[in-house]
């Protein structure tokens, strides 16, 4: 188990290209939201925030919000793993992990043949309020200014990006 890591999900989007919200469409008789749990769950971690309902203009804002909702030295991680990458499989969150208690201050990145994918595993002490909000997560982690620890994965899910329902067919 990993009680100092944190799971949010952002899912506040409106799911405009997919029809509605990606929460809450299906795959294998589970919504995006339920299935994304279960693996956090299968992979060890107990602190999930499924971040719904949030009226933000995106996605870095979103996690702003959601953890300074939580109670302030919770975490030693946060796991930011967006709701439209539902067929990340369980290994890789523990990978992801394990990695991040041996390099606790370096943002934990999972690639598939050489490709950065989602979810990451970013550091509590992160400063993400004095962040330039246009640049977004991606633009943090690419700045060269915090160090990205890559974990290469056999895992082709962290690149699976589904928007529209057509994405599912593969």
């Amino acid at each position: 188990l990993y009680p100092k890591i944190i799971a949010i999900v952002p899912a506040s989007g409106n799911g405009t290209r997919f029809g509605g919200p990606k929460s809450e469409a299906q795959i294998d008789g589970q919504t995006f939201a339920e299935r994304i749990e279960a693996t956090l769950r299968e992979a060890g971690i107990e602190q999930i925030h499924i971040a719904r309902d949030l009226e933000t203009p995106d996605m870095l804002t979103t996690i702003r919000q959601t953890i300074a909702s939580l109670e302030p030295r919770q975490a030693q991680s946060y796991l930011i793993w967006p709701v439209d990458h539902p067929l990340v499989l369980a290994k890789t969150v523990k990978a992801m992990c394990s990695m991040s208690l041996f390099m606790p201050f370096a943002i934990v990145c999972p690639s598939y043949k050489g490709k950065y994918g989602h979810p990451v595993l970013i550091p509590a002490n992160l400063d993400l309020a004095g962040i330039d909000q246009q640049r977004g997560l991606a633009g943090i982690i690419h700045s060269g200014d915090y160090t990205v620890a890559e974990l290469p994965v056999d895992d082709p899910g962290i690149l699976r990006n589904i928007n529209q329902p057509k994405d599912l067919e593969d």
